[in-house]
């Protein structure tokens, strides 16, 4: 995701927005299953079980739904879903991702809230909040969620690379590399770290460390098939090599 910024230096970083969006993905939650009852009858097994495929079938497609951009009547599953069982993290984290699709941003923040009030500890619904308040500009508040998601799960890669991002709108160019730093010793595959590292530090007058770092960015890309960021990447090279 961009931001607004009048900084030529970000500016920059705008034109290649594969390699400096926010991470940010569907799914990938681990689903939030209520204790099951200590004394069931077979009936009310069947019941409880009958209740959660339909959940799980209203889940998956309501998340099929906003992969092809189709927010609204995602959010019209996810509503049953909640209706249905008012614990399902997911559904309130993938809710609020609609919402953001929607451009429905404080609506969006609302979701993660209502998912962070089941799971104060969800690292995943605090990473996506952060995004969000990246989004609107609020990149201290989002520095603090990404923060506070890594707190809770040191091996989040996710939370280190948008970290990262915001902390280099910020200044925090160090901050930010030491972020990049982090993500890519979790994900010695991650393009994006790369990139956003390597145009970091060139920044703060680097230059080969940072060339060095766009290649290597621009050869993930290519491995994975991924044209449009190699082709960026190679444009980016360019522009520094200049």
């Amino acid at each position: 995701m961009s931001y607004n910024k009048n900084d030529p230096a970000m500016k920059l970083m705008k034109i290649l927005g594969i390699l400096l969006g926010m991470t940010l993905t569907v799914g990938g939650l681990s689903v939030f299953v209520r204790p099951a009852l200590a004394i069931a009858s077979t009936q009310q097994q069947s019941a409880v079980s009958t209740e959660r495929m339909n959940v799980e079938s209203l889940f998956e497609r309501g998340t099929e739904k906003i992969n092809r951009g189709d927010y609204q009547s995602a959010i019209a599953d996810l509503d049953r879903v909640i209706e249905l069982d008012p614990n399902y993290i997911e559904a309130y984290c993938s809710r609020g991702m609609a919402e953001f699709g929607l451009g429905n941003l404080e609506r969006a923040i609302a979701q993660f809230d209502l998912a962070l009030q089941v799971a104060p500890r969800h690292a995943d619904a605090l990473n996506r909040k952060g995004i969000v308040l990246a989004q609107q500009g609020n990149l201290k508040r989002a520095v603090n969620n990404f923060g506070q998601a890594l707190n809770f799960d040191s091996n989040f890669v996710d939370a280190y690379y948008n970290r990262g991002k915001a902390r280099t709108e910020l200044g925090n160019l160090q901050g930010a590399i030491a972020d990049y730093n982090q993500a890519i010793k979790l994900d010695p595959n991650l393009a994006e770290a790369y990139g956003n590292r390597g145009f970091v530090r060139a920044r703060i007058g680097e230059k080969q460390k940072g060339l060095e770092d766009l290649q290597q960015a621009a050869q993930l890309f290519l491995d994975s098939g991924n044209m449009a960021g190699y082709q960026q990447t190679l444009a980016y090279i360019q522009m520094i090599q200049r």
